[in-house]
């Protein structure tokens, strides 16, 4: 089995997720520490092979000096967990002066066509001769996951789960399986001066058949409507009820917005990494978009984000300005365009960040969620939302219909998952998601605090401990006065709870 075989695969009655670092047993996540989990995935990806202690060393540990005990250790922790033992050794066996072999060969778990027409978008590919231009594929690719997934009628795999695909040397087919669609969409894209030339085709996973192929030669400034022109021949071929119709924005496209667009797609790029060096990035990237198109949504909406993110994850001693800039560019990105989901979801995060307004923020999100059903984010941040505007229980039923959506989930949408799970003190159930999170999201400092919390909830303090240090080196405004003043919890106990746990774990005040 190879790195680019299924993502879950099954041992029986087990189901090894290598996309969330996790183990099932039954459907119930299996508690495991990250390095433990990373050996067996490491044994499980090479069935029937002897692997020695030198692999093992490079692969679980990144080549540092382990002694015999220490792997000895590791060893029998993953036998117990997979329901095997140093006696039976029928999964993983010892062979004397050699090393180790994984001796059950495992099957990959897909997951099953749903019951609408399914597709995933694979990333086009830059054909231009120049990786830096890689960015304007990717965004054409986005662009047409986002239009098609505006429609109940298609259920559309997420970015992530597509783009993890993008160095793909396997067949469509398997593809197809791995992310459980019967519909692959691919292209191509090559930009020279002011040309543009998209080519796509529509393939039907399961007989393996073409259904429809295309190129479009244009002028570089109507890139929108070629976008649109794809989006509307794809649709069409899987849904025939669905009308013939181009989809346009509603605002007007100035020649300018083009180059807005480019610096959009570098804003969004950067902006959902959720990190600090990140996050200037994109709000440079997104101000220059507004210079150029002061009209552009996206840009706004992003430059919200930006605010939002650096408010929330306290990388600045003044968060309350940040939320304020944040519900500005929030209401301009809506009022540029009311029917784009990211600015209504920018909308309802702010309104809740900076106005504790639960019921417009809810609002927001569910038209979101409207006007792009199968967008994994935006259903993403729902949960985030209904979390934090005391559903954790409703936020945790939707929450799997995201990760659904983007089978291959990103940190956000484990994030989002931990938080609820945090606020229900179903703790167990949380750290090896938060634990995935601060692996995924180092810079993300609310992932580092959550994760802390957890530990010391669960009296796990030297661990604990451990992050809060860290947290201190690398967000000093993150303290428990801010946390006290800022999180937004409609429930004052589970402001106190979270902060107490943070004062357990050693936060300064």
């Amino acid at each position: 089995m190879g790195g680019t075989e299924s993502q879950i695969v099954k041992i029986g009655a087990i189901e090894l997720d290598f996309s969330r670092g996790e183990i099932r047993r039954d459907g119930a996540p299996v508690a495991i520490e990250p390095q433990v989990f990373t050996l067996i995935a490491y044994l499980a990806k090479h069935p029937g092979q002897v692997l020695s202690r030198d692999d093992l060393i490079e692969a679980v540990w990144d080549g540092r000096i382990v002694s015999d005990s220490a792997i000895a250790s590791r060893i029998n922790t993953a036998r117990k967990i997979l329901g095997d033992d140093g006696s039976a050794q029928k999964i993983i066996r010892t062979i004397p002066k050699r090393g180790f072999r994984f001796e059950i060969e495992t099957e990959p778990a897909a997951p099953p066509l749903p019951d609408k027409p399914s597709i995933a978008v694979l990333p086009f590919e830059n054909m231009s001769g120049d990786a830096e231009q890689s960015y304007f594929s990717d965004g054409i690719t986005d662009d047409i996951i986002t239009e098609m997934s505006r429609h109940k009628e298609l259920f559309v795999i997420a970015r992530h789960s597509s783009f993890a695909f993008r160095d793909r040397d396997r067949p469509l087919c398997e593809i197809a399986h791995a992310l459980g669609v019967q519909y692959i969409a691919e292209g191509s894209v090559r930009r020279a001066g002011n040309r543009i030339r998209v080519t796509a085709r529509l393939v039907d996973a399961l007989t393996g058949q073409e259904v429809w192929s295309e190129r479009y030669d244009r002028e570089l400034v109507d890139v929108f409507a070629v976008q649109d022109e794809i989006t509307g021949v794809i649709v069409a071929t899987l849904a025939g009820q669905i009308a013939h119709e181009r989809y346009r924005r509603t605002t007007s496209l100035s020649t300018d917005s083009v180059d807005a667009y480019d610096h959009v797609l570098r804003a969004i790029e950067h902006g959902f990494r959720v990190e600090p060096d990140d996050n200037v990035l994109a709000r440079q990237s997104a101000k220059r978009a507004v210079d150029l198109d002061p009209s552009s949504a996206r840009a706004h909406a992003i430059i919200a984000l930006t605010h939002l993110n650096e408010g929330n994850n306290f990388w600045v001693a003044d968060q309350p300005r940040s939320f304020d800039h944040a519900l500005v560019s929030a209401k301009r990105a809506v009022g540029e365009d009311a029917l784009d989901p990211l600015a209504h979801a920018m909308l309802g995060m702010a309104e809740m960040w900076k106005n504790r307004d639960y019921v417009r923020a809810v609002k927001h999100l569910e038209r979101a969620v409207e006007l792009n059903p199968s967008g994994a984010y935006y259903r993403g941040i729902w949960c985030y939302i209904l979390a934090f505007c005391g559903q954790p229980e409703k936020a945790l039923e939707e929450i799997d219909l995201a990760i659904r959506m983007n089978p291959l989930s990103p940190g956000l949408n484990i994030g989002f998952r931990c938080r609820a799970l945090f606020l229900l003190r179903r703790l167990e159930e949380a750290l090896p998601d938060l634990q995935l999170q601060v692996t995924l999201m180092p810079g993300h400092s609310n992932a580092l605090a959550y994760c802390a919390a957890t530990y010391a909830a669960l009296d796990r303090l030297d661990e604990a401990r451990e992050l809060t240090a860290q947290l201190a080196r690398t967000t000093p405004n993150y303290r428990l006065s801010a946390v006290r003043r800022i999180m937004p919890f409609p429930d004052p106990a589970d402001v106190e709870y979270f902060a107490d746990m943070l004062e357990k774990a050693g936060m300064a005040e």
